[in-house]
């Protein structure tokens, strides 16, 4: 999205409680999983709280912005946490060379 000024996002307490909860949900869940930002956005969550179709894509961008302002670390934890597990990962030596060293 272009916007002609600073963007500023709504306050969480403008959402809908359930909304929320469901799309921020499906966004911590996705970034669990590796998923990159854009395949975090589940509209269908949305949609499936009871948001409405018109708009429902906007919505859940302007959702994930007010959770990133306000509950950033809640947001972005399991992410995170994906991309630790990764990078530990890449940094032990693979079992065929710890075997072939003995």
């Amino acid at each position: 999205m272009i916007y002609d000024h600073l963007y500023k996002p709504e306050p969480c307490s403008a959402w809908p409680v359930h909304e929320l909860r469901a799309v921020g949900g499906a966004y911590r869940e996705a970034g669990g999983r590796g998923l990159d930002g854009a395949a975090c956005l589940d509209a269908a969550a949305y949609l499936a709280a009871g948001g409405g179709q018109h708009g429902a894509e906007r919505a859940v961008c302007d959702m994930i912005a007010s959770l990133s302002r306000e509950k950033g670390d809640w947001l972005w934890g399991p992410a995170q946490a994906w991309r630790d597990r990764q990078a530990a990962a890449a940094q032990e030596p693979a079992w065929a060379e710890v075997e072939g060293a003995q």
